[in-house]
């Protein structure tokens, strides 16, 4: 009762906290027996002990709030009421309840992320020096003829290149500009996909006055970056379709190719996952990053056919 109708029971306690009052008044003046007059006293001290729980009520509620902040409960979620104040506080406080939820969600998740991506960058490193620290040493201890010593410095090239490149493939994924957004027309947008790969079977759909709030540049990166590796998957023919269901802008990538995992789907956004012998693995996890920019989505998923479905939901 008092959770939803609170400032009621609140104005009815209070009502009869001062009727008990005068009745005592009146008992004393009037001469009423004692048997009436502690009837009057008892009246009023649960009218009291009625107005001291009521007016507990909310304070409990706060500190039961402030306790599953402490304790890291982002779980707790406060109840429907009628009562107009408590549904404010509570539709407040569920709020920051699930919010701060997300946000600890998302500290552990980048938390887990830099820690692969350091776990990765300290194995590359370690594979990569090794040999150089190995050479060098084997230089320093013996006199290397000049057809050695031109081998030893190609392959000491070769792998502080390998480094160099690696660092900056981190860096490209840590240091994305912020999306410079505007009102791009999608089907100009996918049409230029459609003429950089002129030479392979790419079908471009789009719902007709199409618009999309993005970074031209950014989104043509993901887009190239989602065909290619279609095209080296291999696929024959790759669908490239712009719709709105819902009024939610999207961009659909549907191919033939070979198709990925169901448990691969999530991975292969992973930075430095690849499944090719040759480049960074960095392509989707950036893409993933460019479409979080731009307060979207990017996921994977499997066609009818078996092939792959990348979905770039805006």
């Amino acid at each position: 009762m008092k959770q939803r109708h609170y400032h009621v029971y609140m104005l009815c306690v209070a009502l009869l906290l001062v009727a008990s009052g005068a009745l005592i008044v009146y008992a004393l003046y009037n001469g009423w027996g004692w048997a009436s007059f502690l009837s009057c006293i008892l009246i009023c001290i649960v009218a009291v002990f009625f107005q001291w729980q009521g007016a507990s009520f909310i304070p409990s509620q706060v500190n039961y709030f402030l306790g599953s902040l402490r304790y890291k409960d982002a779980t707790s979620r406060f109840p429907e009421t009628n009562d107009e104040e408590l549904k404010r506080m509570y539709e407040a406080m569920n709020h920051f309840m699930q919010t701060y939820g997300q946000s600890q969600m998302e500290i552990e998740t980048k938390r887990m992320y830099y820690d692969r991506i350091l776990r990765i960058m300290t194995h590359e490193l370690r594979n990569s020096i090794t040999p150089i620290i190995s050479l060098s040493e084997d230089m320093k201890q013996r006199a290397y003829s000049a057809e050695d010593t031109r081998e030893a410095i190609e392959v000491i090239n070769d792998q502080c290149t390998y480094i160099k490149s690696f660092l900056d493939s981190y860096y490209e994924l840590t240091h994305l500009p912020k999306p410079e957004l505007k009102e791009v027309d999608a089907k100009v947008l996918l049409l230029h996909i459609e003429r950089l790969y002129s030479d392979k079977n790419i079908v471009v759909q789009c719902t007709q006055g199409l618009k999309l709030f993005c970074d031209e540049k950014q989104i043509i990166q993901i887009l190239v970056n989602i065909v290619k590796n279609a095209i080296e998957a291999p696929a024959t023919a790759i669908t490239v379709t712009g719709s709105a269901p819902e009024g939610h802008p999207r961009i659909t990538i549907s191919d033939n190719g070979p198709g990925i995992p169901h448990d691969k789907q999530e991975e292969i956004f992973l930075p430095f996952y690849t499944s090719k012998s040759t480049g960074s693995g960095i392509g989707l996890a950036l893409s993933r990053q460019i479409m979080s920019l731009h307060k979207g989505t990017l996921t994977c998923s499997s066609n009818e056919l078996g092939g792959a479905v990348f979905i770039l939901q805006f």
